[in-house]
Order: structure tokens, then sequence, then C-alpha cells
């Protein structure tokens, strides 16, 4: 797990190197030649947080609505949708999720047009779809995603400005390999930091807008590796209810990068402050940091959309070592496998 972490910087570069003419010419034939008014994702787990990232930026950055699919309605239920203008995007590291390929395949046979983004070029995904997107970071070992759920957002990125309008100003994804070689830099200070979260049993995780994502992979890594019960919120929805569950010391992770959601995560920090919890933020904001128990400072050149990617690195790196902390091993959690197969 460490290692393909640490093979993040290459393996985004190289991704974007060998897909940025398919995509190119994806966006300029979903955007001439049909008339593409919804887009609807299909994933499970890591390749799920990486579809809700791609729900936020392109909806963002294009204006057309994204709905996060429901695998059930198709496979349980045997509904058929109405499609003929939609866009189905199912998002698999391996490309073998049983669900995620029949919703493929009924989404297509229903008008829609497909695309497969996976790590795996002869998996059954490419034999389904119109068109696939590969990542290009070589096979993952680990059971946890890392590098691949960071390469499945670079694409996300890539297919967001490519049925985006001309008009508005273009993100430079192309800085985020170099992004994530600086935060591949705070190992050091992770690996002093989570002796203090050996006996952390319990702990929230906290994003919103772009970084909501984030939150839902960090808790979801937390409890692959760490065996954590984490939960995740928006920090708007955290006021909604489950603040009541803070006390004295509870762990709240929060993401606070630059950008319209600062200000409300800052306000969450100072009533959490309040309750006297255990915060760690990710950051690069002087007053989130000042607000909060611990920090990890990010560099205050990343912007809010390109801070996605960068700011789940001390994520990865906070639950891969911290499980070693606590005597396990990452690469093996138990009860699980690389290809989980449901219907």
């Amino acid at each position: 797990m460490l290692q393909e972490i640490a093979e993040q910087p290459r393996a985004l570069a190289e991704t974007m190197r060998e897909e940025r003419a398919k995509v190119t010419r994806l966006g300029q034939h979903l955007l001439r030649e049909r008339e593409i008014d919804l887009i609807v994702m299909v994933a499970r787990g890591s390749s799920d947080n990486a579809a809700l990232f791609g729900r936020y930026l392109i909806e963002i950055r294009t204006g057309i609505p994204v709905s996060l699919s429901a695998p059930s309605v198709y496979t349980l239920y045997d509904a058929r949708l109405k499609l003929d203008r939609a866009l189905v995007i199912g998002v698999s590291q391996s490309g073998e999720g049983e669900d995620v390929n029949f919703v493929l395949a009924r989404a297509r046979a229903c008008g829609a047009f497909t695309i497969g983004i996976t790590n795996e070029p002869a998996s059954s995904m490419t034999r389904i779809v119109d068109e696939t997107l590969l990542m290009h970071g070589g096979r993952e070992r680990s059971v946890a995603a890392t590098k691949t759920y960071t390469g499945q957002m670079m694409l996300f990125y890539m297919l967001a400005e490519a049925l985006a309008d001309r008009s508005s100003d273009r993100l430079a994804f192309e800085r985020i390999p170099d992004y994530v070689a600086a935060a591949l830099e705070l190992r050091p200070q992770v690996e002093e930091l989570v002796a203090r979260y050996v006996f952390m049993e319990n702990c929230v995780v906290v994003g919103r807008g772009l970084s909501y994502a984030n939150a839902y992979e960090f808790a979801l890594k937390l409890m692959e590796t760490c065996y954590v019960v984490a939960e995740r919120f928006s920090s708007a929805d955290f006021f909604h209810g489950p603040l009541a569950i803070v006390e004295r010391h509870f762990p709240i992770i929060l993401f606070a990068p630059p950008g319209v959601t600062l200000p409300g995560v800052v306000s969450l920090m100072e009533r959490l402050r309040e309750l006297r919890a255990d915060t760690l933020t990710i950051t690069a904001s002087d007053r989130a940091a000042e607000l909060c128990t611990r920090a990890l400072r990010m560099s205050q050149e990343i912007d809010e959309f390109l801070a996605p990617i960068p700011y789940i690195v001390p994520g990865q790196l906070f639950a891969a070592l911290l499980a070693e902390a606590k005597g396990l091993d990452p690469d093996k959690p138990r009860s699980l496998s690389k290809v989980t197969r449901t219907l």
C-alpha cells in the first residue's frame, strides 16, 4: 500500500499522457453528435467515492446534471430507464464488478452512450461499453485502493474539461502530479502523528463540496486497514444532528482546502473547539490549523479545484501507517479481497 501511494505522481502523469487524445475525441463526439443532458455514474467502494468526486466536478464545470446510480434498481428490480440522451459511466478498478457491468449493459440497451473507467484493459467491462478510459499506474496489488482512486479522479478531471464550455477558464490539472509528490513529503510528520491515534476505535471524517468524496474515501481506508469505525459527513450536514455525538477528546478529521467551502469548515472547527474535540485537519489555512488540535499543512499554491487529489495523499499515508502502528497489515485486511463480486 505504501509503495503504491508513492507511485501516484508517475501514475497520474502517465494516465494524462496516454488518455489525453481519447478523452478529447470523446468530448467532441458527445458534445457535437449526441445531445447529452444527463450523466449517470455506477460504481462500488473506492470507485464510488471517485464517482462522487466526478459528480461534483462535472456538474460544476459543465452544468450537466449527474446522478449516482443505484445498481439494485437494475439488478434486483429489473427497471428499464429512459437513457437515450444519457451518458452512463461505469467506474471499477478491476472491471469485473458484476453489478456495475450489468448496469452498463442494461444502460446501453436502453439507449445510453457508455464509458468504462478501469485499470484493466482486458477486463469484462471493456467488452461491454462503447468506450474505455484506462488508468496507467500498473497493477494495484494492495487490497486498499490508492493509486486507482486518484487515477479515476484524474480521468474525471480530463473528462470534465473535455465536456466543459470552451468559454470557461481551464483547470491546470497537469500540476497535480507535482502537488502529489510534495504531499508525499509529509510522510515523516504522519509517522509521528499516528502514534497518538493507536488506540482510536471510532472517528468522524469531514469534507464538503469537491472534498466530500475524500471524506468518504479516507473513512473507508480507516475501516479497511485499521478497523476503525469511521463515519463521514459534510461539514454542513454535521451540524444537523451528528454534532450531538461529540464529547471531550472525540476524534474528528477535517479536510479544509482553500475556496468557498473553507468558511463553513472553519465555523465547524470553532464549535468543535468549544466541545474540546480532538481535531486533525489537512489544510493550507493558518486559521484552520490554529483551531485544530493538530494539522498537516499543505502547499498554499494548491487551489480549491486542484486540491482533492493531493489532499487525499496524507489520508492514505495516515491509514497505512496507523495500521502498522496498530500491529496490522494494511495489505491484507481481514475478510476482504481485491475483486469484490456483488449483484
